[in-house]
């Protein structure tokens, strides 16, 4: 059948299109890359104004539209549901509320395609251009998105839960609340993409790239942050209990009244961050890189913070008591009126350390080094307060 043929066809009233053999069929009324021979569009259906042919509601699952030329096509609400679109052009086509379950779009460009409120479940879609897509309110439930171009796409609300993304370019992309959970996610590019009160519960997220990406209010409960770039990124109220950031890095983050419990944070990078008022009380964090961290009246009471890099951090009114410190290196940080009630320091580094006002009664300084320390006004570990 060719697009004439099909055209007409549908201007006669018929929908019903099934299993139809429409392979390299030209529907795009101007198409740069259109063979010589392809057929040309002289249609009553085809608006002369716009010169964009439409197919709304149209039956055409199971058709083979492999290499079909698509771009600008209305194809709102049709049924391609199993359709083979392997290398089809379809950009800036309208397939709002189509239904595309299951069908093959392998390599197919749906760049400023609009997909918005689509059924695309089961759907794949590896090496598709959707740079500009708007697929808001999109279910896109386990498909296949492996290495696709998302960049700049509005997947507003849409549902991925259990898609597969894995190393998918989705930076500057808006997935504000979408459904994320389960979702394969692993070396998937994310920087700069906005993910503001997304549901990213287990999903994977290994070595992911989330530079400055906006992670506020995001539930990320048990998702798998191995290794990670989250710098700079702002995850402000995210909840992310039993996440596992093994060897993340979370440097110059915001991460204010967030929630770790539960959480794996061995050798996380949290230099420069934002820390004010978190709690990490009697967490694992040895060897932790927290230089130049904001930990204001932040909770670290109990934590094991041996050989720990907080030089330069702001400290001031944090409870560190009863914290594991050994080995820890506190050089030139800000301790002012901190709680380090019977924490473990033995062999700390507190050379300048600002610990004006600090509560180190019942503490452990054997060998700590405080050359250039300010104790003034603070309580000693014997209980007497330093007056200089």
């Amino acid at each position: 059948m060719d697009a004439n043929e099909l055209l007409n066809r549908y201007a006669a009233g018929e929908r019903d299109f099934r299993q139809a053999n429409l392979r390299g069929i030209v529907l795009s009324p101007i198409d740069l890359y259109r063979s010589s021979d392809a057929p040309t569009l002289r249609l009553a259906n085809l608006n002369e104004h716009q010169q964009r042919p439409y197919l709304i509601g149209a039956n055409l699952s199971g058709a083979d539209l492999t290499k079909a030329h698509l771009s600008r096509a209305n194809l709102s609400k049709a049924d391609l549901s199993e359709a083979n679109l392997t290398g089809a052009n379809l950009m800036a086509a309208s397939l709002s509320g189509a239904n595309l379950s299951g069908a093959n779009l392998t390599d197919a460009n749906l760049a400023g395609a609009h997909l918005n409120w689509a059924n695309l479940s089961g759907a794949i879609l590896p090496n598709a251009n959707l740079i500009g897509a708007d697929m808001s309110a999109a279910n896109l439930t386990k498909a296949n998105l492996g290495d696709a171009n998302l960049s700049k796409a509005y997947l507003i609300k849409a549902n991925l839960n259990g898609a597969n993304l894995k190393d998918a370019d989705l930076s500057l992309a808006s997935l504000k609340d979408a459904d994320l959970s389960e979702a394969q996610l692993t070396g998937a590019e994310l920087s700069k993409a906005n993910l503001a009160g997304a549901n990213l519960t287990r999903a994977n997220l290994s070595k992911a790239n989330l530079l400055k990406a906006n992670l506020r209010r995001t539930n990320l409960t048990q998702a798998y942050l191995n290794g990670a770039c989250l710098s700079e990124s702002d995850l402000t109220e995210a909840c992310l209990d039993r996440a596992n950031l093994c060897k993340a890095d979370l440097s110059k983050t915001y991460l204010r009244k967030i929630s770790f419990n539960g959480s794996h944070l061995s050798g996380i990078n949290f230099s420069g961050a934002d820390l004010n008022g978190v709690d990490l009380s009697r967490k694992l964090l040895t060897g932790i890189n927290m230089a130049e961290a904001l930990l204001n009246e932040a909770n670290l009471s109990g934590a094991y913070l041996m050989e720990a890099n907080l030089s330069g951090a702001n400290l001031s009114k944090a409870n560190f008591s009863l914290a594991y410190l050994i080995n820890a290196n506190l050089s030139n940080s800000c301790l002012h009126q901190i709680n380090l009630s019977k924490a473990n320091l033995s062999r700390a580094n507190l050379r300048k350390a600002d610990l004006r006002e600090a509560n180190l009664q019942g503490a452990i300084l054997s060998e700590a080094d405080l050359r250039g320390a300010n104790l003034i006004g603070a309580i000693l570990p014997n209980g007497t307060i330093y007056r200089g």
